[in-house]
């Protein structure tokens, strides 16, 4: 059949691993239209590049075409894809700078803390107008977000922006086929049910693929013992905290270090940092500014070869031992077929209305929960009660998202004065009153509706 998708933000990593999948389900998407759409013609032409010679490669009928015009892209589109963001590393090393200059030291200030608020206000911005044109171009296409933060977003996507939505992440699925390796199993022997809000999950239970009994207990064991969670090393996802939060707690917070501690503010104090061997996240935005530099001034075919070497480096690291193997791969393909051919496919997690997944959260709240796509729609799956601990947090992040949120649609500066003063990370209002100014200040260009 022939369907139209288009991918926003085509310069994302995320592009390819789309087009490989349209190309595998050739029975599906033969004679479909795939357009990319990005704000940069560099990374636009290099994009285009990349996968047409994917679909070469693969075979098939699947046209790639692109185009800087978004709402030409968007006409009678079935589905429509995002990855994008403006100026992302500069601005996100200014989300963690500003809260600084106020006593606020964050880790990574990417979807929690004071930065994930700055990081959401820009992006639910960017997606008022995607959605919009949206509504005028494709009001029955699907929207399938890849872009961060995503519980923000997706809270927008659910309360305001009338299109269709599901958020997708590989934090629960990914990190647990690394995790699987670390503790010596094969990608996708362990499976698991997992809740809570994007980036902040808590195992519920887990078990070993073909057995029928739990393995939290044998898998806590391990994991208590396993040399990969008591110090960091080079290129593997930091675990030291999650361990910490295990022995405190004797709960699992699913993910890694640079996730789950963005949402607790008893993370290792900076002088702490470096002396157990974590990086600071503003050195590593710092050399990607480079990078980005340098691609400025490169040429095209440079900047393919340099693109497609630095993606082969992505899946060369110890775990997963092969980035290529099916379980890491990822999946809106395979849901954009189960929604057409209403064939059932479970997912380990996405993000979508709670719908009584979770017992301890609420119904409406935006979850990261297991889900089936059938019968046209996603639908989680129940979940249970999440830990007494980790529902009492994630209760919290649900608040500050649909605070935050109500600020961003209405224009409403108070408000997101006070769900700068609910976050954890933030010690008084009078520091939530200098860091909420310095934001909007700083990002008024990209902040209109709060300086009209």
């Amino acid at each position: 059949m022939s369907y139209r998708i288009a991918m926003i933000g085509a310069g994302s990593f995320f592009t390819d691993a789309i087009t490989e999948g349209l190309c595998r389900a050739k029975e599906i998407f033969a004679d479909s239209t795939f357009v990319l759409v990005d704000t940069d013609r560099k990374r636009l032409d290099s994009s285009e590049v990349r996968n047409r010679d994917i679909v070469k490669r693969l075979g098939g009928n699947l046209r790639i075409t692109s185009t800087l015009n978004r709402r030409k892209a968007l006409e009678d589109c079935d589905y429509v894809i995002t990855s994008c963001e403006k100026n992302r590393v500069a601005y996100w090393a200014k989300d963690i700078e500003i809260p600084m200059r106020f006593g606020v030291h964050q880790f990574m200030g990417e979807n929690g803390g004071p930065g994930g608020q700055a990081h959401a206000m820009r992006n639910i911005t960017m997606f008022m107008g995607i959605c919009k044109d949206m509504r005028e171009m494709c009001p029955d296409a699907w929207l399938l977000n890849f872009t961060n933060p995503m519980s923000f977003v997706c809270t927008y996507f659910n309360r305001y922006s009338g299109v269709r939505s599901l958020g997708f992440c590989h934090q629960v699925h990914g990190s647990i086929g690394v995790v699987a390796e670390m503790l010596g199993f094969e990608p996708g022997e362990l499976q698991v049910i997992t809740g809570g809000v994007n980036h902040f999950n808590w195992l519920v239970d887990i078990r070993r693929r073909g057995t029928g009994e739990s393995y939290m207990k044998e898998f806590k064991a391990r994991v208590i013992k396993n040399k990969y969670w008591k110090k960091v090393f080079k290129n593997i996802p930091e675990q030291v905290f999650s361990l910490d939060i295990l022995k405190t707690f004797g709960e699992y917070p699913v993910g890694y270090d640079s996730h789950v501690l963005e949402y607790l503010p008893f993370f290792y104090s900076p002088a702490e940092w470096k002396k157990r061997g974590y990086e600071e996240r503003l050195e590593s935005l710092q050399r990607e500014m480079k990078m980005l530099k340098w691609r400025k001034k490169a040429g095209r075919k440079e900047a393919v070869v340099r693109e497609t070497k630095a993606r082969a480096e992505f899946y060369n690291y110890p775990f997963p031992k092969n980035g290529h193997h099916p379980y890491y791969q990822e999946q809106p393909t395979e849901v954009m077929e189960a929604l057409e051919t209403n064939n059932p496919l479970y997912l380990t997690s996405i993000v979508v209305p709670n719908h009584g997944a979770i017992d301890n959260l609420p119904d409406h709240a935006v979850v990261d929960v297991p889900a089936v796509a059938v019968g046209g729609e996603v639908r989680s799956i129940h979940v249970g009660p999440l830990p007494s601990f980790g529902a009492e947090l994630c209760r919290r992040q649900i608040a500050i998202h649909e605070l935050l949120t109500e600020a961003i649609v209405t224009a409403d500066r108070q408000k997101v004065l006070q769900s700068m003063a609910l976050d954890p990370w933030v010690h008084g209002i009078n520091q939530a009153r200098q860091i909420t100014e310095a934001f909007l200040k700083y990002y008024r260009q990209e902040l209109p509706q709060f300086w009209q």
